[in-house]
């Protein structure tokens, strides 16, 4: 009996003792966010410009991701010099071009298929999530690459859901997983295209997140996060320089080539038409 007694207390302290090991969603990212340069900081940032490019199975590939706080971004990819893909967001809608195979394809996405856009592209989603109503859950300890990380439940009410995870050590964000079945250009639930992702938001590929995967197919996307630099007059914010991505049926490596701070950038570049 004694036995038995010893034994149901020293898995409720094995219990209390994880549970107060495992920090909360909020703390996870607040850690994050002070690690790329804390809240004060990223406020400061009112637009970016970032370009990347890419070597792919299709061949180069280029983007230019322009983003103006709140919720507002637009993109374009090129590749081998062409434009194939341009995603609009007025902070409301998303709007999609794309023109892969010599097909042009146009969709709107709106509502929530449009926020897991938004916040799959722009480059401090974390700052939207109040806005949103985004629910996040710790879903426990992964070890990626041999290191520690949180796995973080991303969930848009009612919307699309993705994992995110964040190094134990550093706090910075090196991975996103999402369930990409059903996908078509320009999102939609048949759903949403981070992409982003994205970088992401963060960093490089935001707006492949939210495009080339489009015309992907279904299965999980992963992307990892890396090379984490402070970015050019950027008041100390730091943003992954280096971005993996990819399924069964596309990858790519996307490195981030120039970066442009508070330039300006009008209102008129995220208007859809």
């Amino acid at each position: 009996m004694k036995k038995i007694i010893l034994s149901a207390m020293f898995i409720g302290l094995t219990l209390s003792v994880t549970a107060q090991d495992t920090p909360t969603a909020d703390a996870i990212i607040d850690k994050y966010l002070n690690a790329i340069g804390g809240k004060d900081a990223i406020a400061k940032i009112e637009d970016m410009t970032i370009g990347t490019t890419s070597e792919t199975q299709r061949g180069t590939m280029e983007m230019e991701v322009k983003i103006k706080k709140p919720n507002k971004f637009s993109s374009v990819i090129y590749m081998m010099g062409n434009e194939v893909m341009r995603s609009t967001s007025d902070g409301s809608k998303v709007a999609t071009v794309s023109g892969f195979g010599g097909n042009t394809n146009e969709r709107t996405a709106e509502g929530k298929d449009a926020i897991a856009m938004i916040l799959q592209n722009v480059p401090f989603p974390e700052l939207l999530y109040a806005e949103y109503g985004v629910q996040k859950t710790v879903l426990g300890k992964e070890a990626l690459d041999g290191k520690d990380a949180w796995k973080v439940e991303i969930a848009i009410p009612e919307g699309r859901k993705w994992n995110e995870f964040f190094d134990v050590e550093s706090g910075l964000k090196v991975k996103r997983m999402a369930n990409m079945e059903g996908m078509r250009p320009g999102g939609g639930q048949r759903p949403e295209g981070q992409q982003p992702p994205s970088g992401g938001g963060n960093g490089p590929g935001g707006g492949q997140r939210g495009g080339m995967r489009g015309g992907m197919g279904g299965g999980m996307m992963n992307a990892t996060l890396s090379n984490y630099k402070e970015i050019k007059d950027g008041f100390g914010v730091k943003i992954p320089f280096t971005r993996e991505q990819g399924n069964a049926q596309f990858s790519s490596k996307a490195e981030v080539s120039s970066v442009k701070v508070n330039k300006g950038i009008k209102d008129n570049t995220f208007t859809i038409k």
